[in-house]
């Protein structure tokens, strides 16, 4: 397929959420007090982006996907075997805390939820000073203990504060117990599964008066608590003096997914896609150009050309061939 495919998000507004993805993106969210989540790329069933251009316009990601004359074209030949497209990405804005939470590994949510395990990463798009998150436990910290711990003051003892910035790439296996802090937003790349077992919520309660259910029981069966954090700065791999360069280079390579992350200083990069897997790009910073040819090779005879900017989110088919992106822009890059 010789075609970019662009998507519009699903919005969440879960109680935590903000005002910075209409700020930031210029997201044309439905509600502009609280909106706590942009689905860029998915065919969850709680969240399926529709495609915004071209001959699929209209029609939901998950629809094109179902299709075995377009899966291999479009997705590439590892989505070939797979009943579900492997990935949803996400924008997060955390204006206050998210939930402290885990999630099951594939075994677990086949067995008990017939659904896919969630391992993810978070890219850490902007945050407060001083912004914090939730990963692992405290290394003394075991089952036994924790367990004891709940509906006590020490519970929030038991959790690994870890002070985050602008950059950060932060990986979440399944059995990790984790939230997001208030203040930060983030890009969140994972599996595509929305099982998530809440451990605690910080005695919050809704308009109602109403707490939002704990799953303290099935917590217990699936939180690894030998997990260490694996958090690694982005912004140690770019090149910052130059007027003109270009980067990319890995940042995240897990059995599920890999992230690459692009950054283009007034320059161009010059990519080819690859048989085995779809390109899910977003925009994270900056603006430029996409072109391609309608035939294998650019050649400027039969180009096709498309502004991108900060905000955007594309799947690139398997078969487009080669690529140019130009610009002053920042991109993750995730396939499989």
């Amino acid at each position: 397929m010789k075609d970019i495919i662009f998507l519009e998000p699903v919005f969440k507004d879960y109680i935590w959420g903000g005002k910075k993805l209409k700020e930031v993106f210029n997201k044309k969210v439905i509600n502009e007090e609280c909106t706590a989540e942009s689905w860029e790329i998915s065919t969850n069933k709680d969240g399926e982006t529709v495609i915004s251009n071209g001959d699929f316009k209209g029609k939901k990601l998950t629809e094109i996907y179902k299709d075995e004359k377009y899966k291999e074209e479009i997705f590439g030949t590892k989505c070939k075997m797979l009943d579900e497209f492997p990935i949803l990405i996400k924008f997060i804005d955390a204006k206050n805390d998210l939930s402290v939470q885990v999630h099951p590994d594939n075994k677990y949510a086949s067995e008990n939820e017939n659904s896919l395990g969630k391992t993810e990463m978070w890219y850490v798009l902007d945050c407060i000073d001083n912004a914090k998150i939730i990963c692992c436990t405290e290394k003394e910290v075991d089952k036994n203990s924790f367990e004891k711990s709940l509906n006590t003051e020490k519970f929030k003892d038991c959790f690994n504060y870890i002070n985050v910035k602008k950059g950060d790439c932060i990986f979440i296996p399944a059995g990790t117990i984790h939230a997001i802090l208030g203040g930060i937003l983030i890009a969140e790349i994972q599996q595509n599964s929305n099982i998530t077992y809440r451990v605690y919520d910080w005695d919050r309660v809704d308009k109602n008066g109403i707490s939002r259910e704990l799953h303290i029981d099935k917590s217990l069966d699936v939180i690894d608590f030998n997990k260490n954090p694996q958090i690694t700065s982005t912004l140690d791999n770019m090149i910052k003096n130059d007027e003109t360069y270009v980067e990319e280079f890995n940042i995240t390579d897990c059995e599920f997914f890999k992230t690459d992350k692009i950054v283009i200083k007034n320059r161009e990069l010059l990519g080819k896609s690859k048989l085995e897997s779809f390109y899910a790009m977003n925009v994270i910073n900056g603006s430029g150009k996409i072109s391609f040819d309608v035939n294998s090779e650019i050649n400027n005879k039969n180009k096709i050309e498309y502004n991108i900017k900060k905000g955007d989110s594309f799947l690139m088919p398997s078969t487009l061939g080669e690529y140019v992106i130009s610009g002053n822009l920042e991109i993750l890059k995730t396939y499989i």
